[in-house]
């Protein structure tokens, strides 16, 4: 027997069409109060969890819904790095920097597309949040890092591997703050009343369901986190044609539905060709030999074991420069210390890539050379012109960390782009609300995290990935508590 339908209990007129337009009722089919949360967050990565977490502290009841099996999105895959801008950290190490720092290198790394005033309030509130992470049990090395194009020493290693610590901590304080978590859920709608998103539909994706669409409804906000679209092949193909023989390394389910559903309700959109690219795996392998985790110990090579180009630049100037030679002729090269100095996780797969010849390794750096194929003198000539740089603090040596390449034994692997992120997305404000085409707050939707678009501009800085995804996910659920319900 269902209970009668009030005004407050559901969104009357439902309509599946762009905000703004005319809406036309949907008969018999309303939202219930048992259906209704306060806050609904679309896919469950750093992002989301961080959104619906933050929420949730302030008091409201949250769904968070996840289209795979398990929870952690991209998150999950990364290197793990949070950048910025921290004192306390970076001080006793030499490094000077301060969000306003960080923000003029977004900027001209990103070619200016990205939105200042967005970009702003990301560099001011990064490091609050890697304070409010620490407080929630995530632990961190006491020194920063500079991985592959992040251009400064600031990211924050975990020490739990990879992004597994934003993962485990801010999923078990969810479950502990009350957020209802489902997986095998796919947000296909977004629900509008009178130009104000008031729910979604979703697919629920589990065996038994039948592939049942549910009809959900949130009180004060929709919060959109679910990804870019870098698994989606055809999508990546549409907009940049030239990485349409490149392996992604993103998690299966970036696939974009959930942005082109919002594009369709009438959210605007920027930068869809600003794809980047990173060293990953060959088609066909689940995992990944990256020996470039932290650039100011390696050195990259070309097929005759010159260096051509600082290892420190922008992720787009090196994509650029390994796009120049045929695939598979440019290497990684750097010794055991580094791989040592990994997390778990990366140095077993460096390990397991000596099974697929992903890399190799030798006790000298000529026999490292005859193995990879790399004519020996060049190779030894590149590294102890890197380990002179090492020792007088010149060349990229001279903005970042580095450490010589010189115990043995020494690893190669050779570089294969993958498509790692794609910069474009939804147009936000600082606030995280989403825009519609004609510039205007589309009230009761925010975004957060890969889905959004004019947080980077062109290239992304190595790091801030996470450190974008938890922090505006952390500021969109802080602007759901603020949005009046509807």
């Amino acid at each position: 027997m269902t209970r009668p339908i009030s005004r407050r209990s559901l969104c009357r007129g439902l309509a599946l069409l762009p905000v703004g337009a005319a809406f036309v009722a949907q008969p018999a089919r309303a939202f219930f109060e048992r259906d209704a949360y306060d806050v609904i967050v679309v896919g469950a990565g750093g992002a989301g969890l961080a959104a619906a977490l933050t929420a949730a502290e302030g008091g409201a009841s949250v769904l968070l819904i996840e289209k795979m099996p398990a929870i952690g999105g991209n998150t999950l895959r990364a290197s793990g790095l949070f950048n910025a801008a921290d004192p306390e950290r970076q001080r006793p190490m030499g490094i000077e920097d301060s969000p306003e720092w960080h923000y003029e290198q977004m900027m001209a790394s990103g070619r200016h597309k990205a939105t200042p005033e967005v970009v702003r309030r990301f560099v001011t509130e990064a490091l609050p949040t890697l304070h409010w992470l620490e407080s929630l049990g995530v632990r961190f090395l006491p020194s920063t890092v500079t991985t592959w194009g992040a251009e400064w020493p600031r990211g924050h290693k975990p020490l739990q591997p990879r992004g597994q610590a934003y993962i485990r901590v801010l999923s078990a304080e969810c479950i502990r703050r009350g957020v209802r978590i489902r997986t095998r859920l796919a947000m296909t709608r977004l629900v509008t009343e009178n130009g104000r998103v008031c729910g979604i539909e979703a697919r629920d994706l589990s065996p038994e369901s039948g592939n049942a669409i549910l009809r959900l409804r949130a009180r004060r906000a929709v919060v959109l986190a679910a990804g870019g679209f870098g698994a989606n092949a055809k999508l990546v193909a549409e907009h940049r044609p030239d990485l349409r023989n490149i392996p992604s390394d993103n998690n299966p389910g970036n696939t974009g539905e959930v942005m082109l559903e919002a594009m369709r309700a009438g959210a605007a959109s920027t930068g869809l060709a600003y794809i980047q690219c990173v060293p990953g795996a060959p088609f066909g392998r689940p995992f990944q030999v990256r020996l470039d985790l932290d650039a100011g110990r390696i050195v990259m090579v070309d097929a005759r074991g010159r260096r051509f180009v600082d290892e420190d630049q922008s992720r787009d100037v090196l994509a650029q420069a390994v796009l120049r030679h045929p695939i598979g002729s440019v290497f990684m090269i750097t010794d055991n210390a580094s791989v040592n100095a990994m997390d778990l996780v990366s140095r077993k797969d460096v390990y397991r890539g000596l099974q697929t010849k992903d890399a190799v390794r030798a006790d000298t750096l000529e026999a490292l050379a005859v193995t990879a194929g790399i004519p020996p003198d060049a190779l030894r000539a590149s590294v102890e012109a890197f380990n002179r740089e090492v020792g007088q603090r010149t060349g990229k040596c001279g903005r970042i960390t580095c450490r010589p390449i010189a115990e043995p034994p020494f690893w190669a692997s050779r570089v294969i782009l993958n498509v790692h992120t794609t910069m474009g997305g939804l147009v936000i404000t600082p606030d995280a609300q989403v825009l519609d085409k004609a510039g205007r707050i589309i009230p009761g939707l925010l975004a957060a995290g890969e889905i959004t678009g004019n947080v980077h501009g062109e290239n992304r800085i190595g790091g801030n990935g996470i450190a974008d995804a938890v922090t505006f996910g952390r500021i969109a659920g802080q602007t759901a508590l603020k949005t009046p319900r509807g």
